[in-house]
């Protein structure tokens, strides 16, 4: 059978959002008979696995695999990611996570840049519904974040991807040695992304409606800093030149304010040049997705985002352990 893709997703404790990610799976517009789902049970301790072999039964095409051991040096989803593809017959692997839902187009859209014989990977937009202003700013940077890396890809300077919403030629995958072979991190996909690119072949991002994902926003704020945190564990693997850019989004404002005692008319200049510019971005954003919901936010996000960024490094650097899916990471 020739199978143009495999989806894989892990799951771990996910029964309040697994079927709502396989509904999303199963509206997909485009031959059932090419594409295949795989989904890793990764030691689940609720109704996950149930639900699952539920939804599979007499889907051909639907696969469930119980995760029960590790692989190589892996952990966690990479370890799932890394069985699941041993077992994936499609030439492209997609990812995406058991609390995202995508979109009818997504496999289709997802396919295309691959035609191109050098993609090895490729990234798609996803997006945050949810109802509190904290889950709103949440969607706010969720979407700014993407479409900067966005920016950077076209101008082919590599950043990363996102296992959410990811997309992997199998030769690549394989030039690598697959998850199995890699170093172990708690930001898998941007440490796949590296790997590929470092071999050569070339990386792509996608933002658009077609390959739009919707994922949960996170519900407190002790769950936001883990993934801060674990965010920043990737951020910091950058190459010089983003870490100085970071180091100057995190000292905008004190700088700013140091400036203003001095020159108050050119720390307000500043201040204006910057918000007008990054406003003008984030409408442009929310009219290319339909998401006028988000536009009372916008000058909330500039403090959330300013702030935000001292909270994880300082959260980061506190002698906590990382906690993510109930599991603790060193």
């Amino acid at each position: 059978m020739n199978i143009d893709a495999s989806i894989l997703i892990a799951a771990r404790n996910e029964e309040d959002t697994i079927l709502r990610c396989l509904q999303a799976v199963g509206q997909l517009r485009y031959p059932p008979d090419r594409y295949e789902v795989l989904i890793g049970n990764d030691q689940s301790e609720d109704q996950t696995g149930e639900l699952v072999a539920d939804f599979f039964r007499n889907k051909p095409n639907y696969r469930l695999i119980t995760i029960t051991q590790k692989m190589g040096k892996q952990a966690g989803k990479a370890n799932v990611l890394a069985q699941l593809a041993q077992h994936a017959q499609g030439r492209i692997l997609l990812f995406t996570d058991a609390d995202c839902a995508v979109s009818p187009d997504w496999l289709s859209g997802m396919l295309k840049p691959f035609e191109q014989e050098r993609i090895g990977i490729l990234t798609g937009c996803t997006q945050i519904i949810g109802q509190t202003v904290f889950q709103k700013l949440q969607a706010v940077d969720w979407f700014y974040g993407q479409y900067l890396i966005k920016q950077l890809t076209d101008l082919n300077i590599p950043v990363t991807a996102m296992g959410n919403n990811m997309a992997v030629r199998r030769t690549a995958y394989d030039a690598v040695g697959g998850y199995e072979n890699l170093p172990f991190s708690v930001v898998e996909d941007y440490q796949l992304f590296t790997e590929i690119v470092q071999r050569g072949f070339s990386f792509g991002h996608l933002f658009n409606r077609e390959v739009l994902a919707t994922t949960l926003p996170l519900p407190n704020w002790q769950s936001w800093l883990h993934q801060r945190k674990r965010w920043m564990v990737g951020a910091l693997q950058l190459p010089p030149y983003f870490i100085i850019l970071f180091v100057l989004q995190l000292l905008f404002y004190p700088l700013l304010i140091v400036l203003a005692f001095w020159f108050p008319t050119a720390a307000a200049t500043i201040w204006l040049i910057k918000f007008v510019t990054q406003t003008a971005q984030l409408l442009w954003i929310l009219n290319r997705f339909r998401r006028w919901d988000l536009l009372p936010y916008l000058i909330g996000f500039e403090f959330y985002l300013h702030i935000g960024y001292f909270i994880s490094l300082i959260y980061y650097w506190l002698p906590t352990k990382l906690v993510w899916k109930g599991r603790t990471y060193s």
